[in-house]
């Protein structure tokens, strides 16, 4: 496989999904710990930084299946 500058863009999308699964996947331990110190703001505002970093990922996976399926 010859590499080339939309093979470097693919690995570094790739790469992002990884990166924001991960934040998926710690993010309601940080809201527990918000909600335990009785801490409401910060409870919110991860609630709706985890609903926005929901969608990006989704987006993000839905673009690159596609992007996937039109190579």
């Amino acid at each position: 496989m010859e590499y080339t500058f939309e093979n470097r863009n693919h690995f570094n999308m790739g790469k992002q999904l990884v990166e924001k699964l991960l934040f998926l996947s710690r993010i309601d331990g940080y809201i527990d710990g918000a909600h335990q110190q009785g801490n409401k703001q910060a409870e919110l505002s991860l609630q709706i930084l985890r609903a926005v970093e929901k969608k990006n990922t989704s987006m993000l996976q839905d673009f690159l299946v596609a992007d996937k399926n039109t190579a």
